[in-house]
This record gives C-alpha cells, sequence and structure tokens, in this order.
C-alpha cells in the first residue's frame, strides 16, 4: 500500500517572542490546500477543543491547537497581556510553515471563554483571520470578580504565573482592551457568538451585549441549559460550529 502523505495530526512547536510554544495540528485527508481553524482553549484550559478539531478534521478542515506560553507545557510565563500575540505568533506559523494540506489564505479563529476573549482581540486587529466563532466567550475580564485562593485554586495552580499576578494582569488588559468595541472591526468578516443558557462562569447577558454591539453578518446563538464549557452539549456545539464554518466559504 502506498505510504500516506501524512497521519492526520502532527505535534508543532513555534516561537512567539522567543518562548517556545506548543500544540497539536489536526491535517484533514489528502494535499490540496484546505481551509484551516485556530482553536483558542480558554484558562487554564481545561477544555481544549480536541473533539471540535477531530469533527472540523473529518469534515476537510484542517485545526490547530495550541497552548499560550506558561501553560500546558509551553515556555514561558503566563500573561493574559501576551495571549494576543502568541495567537499572532500562531497566526504567522500557520502561514510560514509549509504544512500539508493548509491553505495559508484561508484561516479562520474558534475561541472558547478566554479564547474567545483572545479570537476577538487578535481578529480585530488580523484580517488574516477571515472568519471569528466564539463560545462562552469571557469577554468582560474584569467581571470574573474572584478571591485570591479562588483564581488558585481554578486558574493559577495550572500555569506559571500567581494569583496576584494573574489579578494584576486581569486589571490591566480590563482597562487597556475593550473587546465590545474591536468586536465592531471584524465585520465584514463573519462572527459566530454562541453561549450557553446556564453558563455560571460568564453571564449570557455578556454575549448578548456583544452580540449588539457586532455588525453584520454576525449570527447569535443560545444553547438552552448548557454550561460554560458545553459539557452536555459538546455533541451540538460541534455540529453548530462546523457547520457554520462549512458555510462561511473561508
Amino acid at each position: 500500500m502506498p505510504r500516506a502523505e501524512h497521519e492526520g495530526i502532527v505535534g508543532v512547536t513555534f516561537d512567539s517572542d522567543g518562548h517556545r510554544l506548543l500544540g497539536t495540528l489536526y491535517l484533514a485527508r489528502g494535499s490540496e490546500p484546505k481551509p484551516t481553524a485556530l482553536l483558542l482553549h480558554g484558562c487554564p484550559g481545561l477544555q481544549q477543543n480536541a473533539d471540535l478539531a477531530v469533527t472540523l478534521r473529518d469534515r476537510g478542515w484542517n485545526s490547530l491547537v495550541f497552548h499560550y506560553r506558561g501553560c500546558w507545557g509551553s515556555c514561558g510565563e503566563y500573561d493574559l497581556r501576551t495571549i494576543p500575540r502568541d495567537v499572532r505568533a500562531a497566526v504567522d506559523h500557520l502561514q510560514g510553515a509549509g504544512y500539508p494540506g493548509v491553505d495559508p489564505s484561508r484561516l479562520a479563529v474558534a475561541g472558547h471563554s478566554l479564547g474567545g476573549w483572545a479570537a476577538v482581540l487578535a481578529a480585530a486587529g488580523d484580517p488574516r483571520l477571515r472568519a471569528v466563532a466564539i463560545y462562552a466567550a469571557a469577554v468582560d475580564l474584569g467581571a470574573l470578580d474572584l478571591e485570591t485562593s479562588q483564581v488558585e485554586h481554578e486558574m493559577t495552580r495550572f500555569l506559571t504565573t500567581t494569583p496576584e499576578d494573574f489579578i494584576r494582569q486581569r486589571d490591566e488588559v480590563t482597562a487597556q482592551r475593550d473587546p465590545f468595541d474591536a468586536v465592531r472591526s471584524i465585520s465584514p468578516r463573519p462572527l459566530l457568538i454562541v453561549h450557553g443558557t446556564d453558563d455560571r462562569w460568564v453571564r449570557p447577558e455578556y454575549a448578548r451585549r456583544l452580540h449588539a454591539q457586532a455588525r453584520q453578518p454576525c449570527r447569535y446563538v443560545e444553547i438552552d441549559g448548557a454550561n460554560h464549557d458545553f459539557a452536555w452539549h459538546r455533541g451540538q456545539l460541534r455540529e453548530l460550529v462546523a457547520s457554520w464554518l462549512d458555510e462561511t466559504e473561508v
């Protein structure tokens, strides 16, 4: 039997401001150029979207799941302020690495939770990202008013930063970067906003407010009963995001 050109999955590393970031590239069958989705996880990133990556691969899309500096093996100190730069570095890598089947001109981004925040900010300033999907997006980081002990338990024990530094970073990015303004710059590229009605971390009102600020084309979907990770609604989420991406014709 002839040897396949690739095995459908490959580990990747790339540089961001001198830090080596780690990721996994899911490659759809065949060597012809195909669209690629950059999948951004949240903080700390327990939900890493591998199921969505596999679904997209089965539908003819490539996907890159990567880890920001300072988490899940990527080098450097975790810093909310540098996450958009890490996203840009991932886009640079997809465009320049010459992976089989990756069309560098057909890139989309999908982000969960903090990854949704990063997706909006990155896409607002980077027209190379031709479609944006966000779900349970933590667009107002300042609204995450957690005690230091909660920050340590839920987030920083998995990251190379302290609860105190994390809170300072959160306050700084909240003051300097406003996704509710940035989202307007995504148009005329398509935007999908998905949120669960039972999200206890990011209330649906924030998604509705973001939708109100966005320009067309924008689709807004609430999934009844879904929590922050869509834990019991993953199939519905996967079908929604994958079908929408197919429709965008990136």
